[in-house]
């Protein structure tokens, strides 16, 4: 087709080498993962979700690297980051799909799109094969060994942070025993009030806090045969460097009400484990009775 009969748009395009289109595709694609990853980092963050980011950090440390390598040509990388995409595009396709998840079925499009672009694009194929020509492998050991070490820094925090959880989860553990036998069966009001968190006893009056004693735990009576508790420690960031930890417990035990569970919430801002809240219910062991 003459040119002057082209539109200015496929003149221009017409113009672009192939690889040049291939580069501009992957850096648009860096730079909204990138994006996307910068967000949901820093949103996980501002929760103190802690745990989740450094794992979620150590995946994009893997990421960035294969993406490296597909920049500077290595084909086979390619192709599976492409086979990978796809997997993952038509599973959400098909979940998408049967749920009605108008999320999900985006997901699964941007997927199928990577995985096409990343597998059949002629641009991004003549971008890699130019790459490979021109690359460094001197170079790109040095740009992997930087990339292994933030992984290995990452993943030693990870097992740091499992560490300090498992030994949180055994302290939370013993404490929520004590206290079970202290307030639910010895009924120790003062233990209680010396347990307490200091923002509760600071917001509350010894007169609130004996009628709380008496309502909620003088009333049950004593306790027995309480069971092990059970629950899951939760580590909370907040800035710059405090880690909080949170648990949730409960553990079954006999009273004159019959079988009761009993609850407490505890937390611990690096000076032991403290009462944030407790109370109890009441549980049944055989079925209830049927009306029909």
């Amino acid at each position: 087709m003459p040119s002057e009969q082209r539109s200015l748009w496929e003149q221009l395009d017409s113009d672009v080498e192939p690889w040049r289109r291939g580069r501009m595709v992957l850096v648009v694609f860096a730079l909204c993962s990138l994006l996307l990853q910068g967000q949901i980092v820093v949103g996980h963050i501002l929760d103190g979700n802690i745990e989740w980011v450094i794992a979620f950090t150590s995946a994009c440390v893997l990421f960035w690297l294969l993406f490296y390598f597909i920049w500077i040509g290595v084909h086979w990388i390619r192709w599976l980051i492409g086979a990978f995409a796809g997997f993952v595009g038509f599973w959400s396709l098909i979940w998408g799909w049967r749920d009605g998840d108008p999320g999900l079925l985006v997901f699964a499009a941007v997927n199928l799109l990577i995985a096409s672009y990343s597998c059949l694009s002629s641009s991004v194929y003549f971008f890699a094969k130019r790459q490979r020509e021109i690359r460094s492998w001197v170079q790109a050991l040095m740009v992997a060994v930087v990339f292994l070490l933030l992984l290995a820094t990452f993943v030693i925090g990870s097992v740091g942070l499992l560490v300090y959880r498992a030994r949180e989860q055994v302290d939370a553990t013993e404490f929520v025993t004590e206290a079970d036998q202290h307030i639910y069966t010895d009924q120790d009001r003062d233990w209680m009030v010396a347990h307490l968190a200091p923002a509760d006893v600071a917001a509350s009056t010894p007169e609130s806090l004996n009628a709380f004693f008496a309502q909620n735990v003088a009333r049950l009576g004593p306790v027995l045969q309480i069971s092990a508790p059970a629950g899951s420690v939760r580590i909370i960031y907040h800035f710059p460097a405090q880690f909080i930890s949170r648990a949730q417990f409960a553990a079954e035990g006999k009273s004159s009400y019959g079988p009761v569970r009993v609850h407490f919430w505890i937390a611990d801002y690096g000076n032991g484990w403290q009462i944030d809240r407790t109370w109890w219910e009441r549980t049944y062991s055989e079925t209830a009775p049927s009306y029909k």
